[in-house]
């Protein structure tokens, strides 16, 4: 199984539920950020705090895109695992593990947040080390508490790999971005035009890239237990 391969097929198969996903969960979640983000702007602007912003606006994406993960991640384990109605079984995942998700996710983005403020390469290390949390809640049926561990092992039996997808999603969805912007200016510089289209951008490409980090972690989960099953296997026979 190639992950990269099967994520571009799963999207291409699957666009419309996809896209039904990111319109009603992922949608209002950018909303809020982005109106959060013009008021908390607007505060900095008034009192000179340039940076209490930045802290904000990464702590609340980071935050918000966590959470999300979790409806993208059962739609697709779900259609793995061929379980009926696998929309219908993403939309009850997220509003049963939601919230206890988003607990964890104040706690983790806040520890990535200060990291990435402080010293920039211990909240890297922190955000790849737990990065695959959420999808794990998904795959083990667990709260996200009982999960840290198992994505702990994951994100340092592959931190290369992980911090490599991290940095493609980001290049990503910067090239996008920025051709997006441009292709946009080009024709009007109608603020309500560039926000659309940014949040368009986001709404189409985010569930590929959740759909991948899925496909990743979905294959790695099962080479652990693979392992894990012939060492003990092993240790038995000796």
């Amino acid at each position: 199984m190639n992950p990269l391969k099967e994520s571009i097929r799963f999207y291409t198969r699957n666009i419309e539920s996809l896209l039904l996903l990111s319109a009603v969960i992922l949608l209002p979640f950018l909303l809020v950020h982005n109106f959060t983000m013009n008021y908390v702007n607007f505060l900095a602007a008034l009192t000179g705090a340039p940076v209490v912003s930045s802290f904000y606006n990464l702590f609340l994406l980071l935050l918000f895109l966590t959470v999300v993960q979790v409806v993208f991640a059962q739609y697709v384990i779900s259609d793995l695992e061929g379980e009926e109605r696998p929309l219908r079984h993403a939309f009850r995942t997220f509003f049963e593990r939601g919230f206890s998700v988003f607990l964890f996710g104040i706690v983790y983005v806040l520890a990535v947040c200060v990291g990435l403020m402080l010293f920039a390469v211990p909240g890297v290390i922190v955000l790849i080390l737990f990065y695959l949390t959420p999808f794990l809640v998904v795959l083990k049926k667990k709260s996200p508490w009982k999960c840290m561990r198992s994505a702990y092992e994951l994100g340092k039996r592959h931190f290369v790999p992980l911090f490599g997808l991290l940095l493609l999603s980001s290049v990503i969805q910067w090239l996008i971005s920025v051709i997006g912007l441009a292709s946009v200016i080009s024709i009007t510089t109608s603020f309500g035009a560039v926000f659309f289209t940014q949040l368009l951008l986001t709404v189409l490409i985010f569930p590929f890239l959740a759909v991948m980090f899925t496909m990743y972690t979905y294959k790695w989960s099962e080479e652990g237990m693979h392992t894990t099953s012939a060492q003990a296997a092993t240790a038995v026979e000796g």
